[in-house]
């Protein structure tokens, strides 16, 4: 079994227990205590979870993000609005690096009669602006990620290193005060922190759902990109509201990880 796939599935028992023990994931995994302390090691390094005596326990509920085809009709309005308000920061003849995503889609949809510059790993983001005329488009290099239209791999965190962009817009799969951004793929991560350093600006969008949540892999803190866009109402309104409202409530169904959110100090832009 490959180790990401290991790692997958530690995270999957994790998620269901609570916890697991090294001697269990020997056993079903038929590798070495040393094999999987390395896996617990990785995971532990990525948020995922805490390494205790002889095993390891969850740090908090993992957020799991449903597939493409999914997020793309998930929260649509919401993304729309996030896209025009990401927009209203881009000027004309500007250089954009767009990561993959559907809300980042929505961006690339609307600065298609802009004249600018727009780099991506997104396939569906590029097909979406090889028609757009004042727009010149760069793809990056790299693997197709298994049931996505995202690139990743060496190959794609090496082309991004070459280019300087005004403008980065990066999804994410949650955001958590205590995990940060996060990604539901740890091909996604290093290609995000690459992109992270390719760019002047640096912006989050995601929609308030992502709140509250966090996905397998952190990526970054609240406080390395310069803000994080989201659809109203803001975090300290949402954990006011977490108790009467059930879709402002953190994963646990508690108003804790919104507050945390909200005193974190991060820059929040509201479309």
């Amino acid at each position: 079994m490959l180790g990401e796939i290991r790692q997958q599935e530690i995270v999957r028992l994790l998620t269901e227990r609570g916890s697991v023990r090294i001697r269990d994931l020997t056993e079903q995994f038929g590798v070495s205590e040393e094999t999987v302390r390395r896996d617990l090691k990785r995971l532990e390094a990525e948020g995922v979870l805490r390494r205790t005596h002889g095993g390891a326990i969850l740090t908090e509920p993992v957020h799991r993000v449903p597939p493409p085809q999914v997020r793309a009709h998930q929260n649509l309005d919401a993304k729309r609005r996030i896209a025009q308000r990401a927009v209203e920061l881009v000027p004309d003849r500007a250089t954009v690096m767009l990561d993959n995503g559907s809300t980042t889609l929505e961006i690339a949809r609307r600065l298609a009669e802009r004249p600018v510059t727009v780099i991506t790993n997104d396939l569906a983001i590029a097909a979406e602006l090889s028609g757009a005329w004042q727009v010149q488009l760069i793809v990056l290099g790299g693997t197709q990620q298994k049931g996505t239209l995202t690139l990743v791999g060496p190959e794609c965190e090496e082309s991004i290193r070459r280019y300087h962009v005004d403008v980065v817009f990066l999804g994410a799969g949650g955001i958590s005060a205590r995990q940060g951004l996060t990604t539901a793929s740890s091909a996604e991560g290093p290609v995000k922190r690459a992109m992270m350093a390719s760019g002047s600006r640096v912006y989050c969008v995601a929609d308030r759902s992502k709140l509250g949540r966090a996905a397998l892999v952190s990526y970054a803190r609240l406080d390395e990109v310069d803000a994080i866009l989201t659809d109203g109402p803001g975090p300290d309104r949402m954990a006011a509201r977490a108790a009467d409202a059930e879709d402002a409530r953190g994963p646990d169904g508690s108003a804790d990880e919104l507050e945390r959110l909200a005193r974190h100090g991060a820059r929040w832009i509201f479309a």
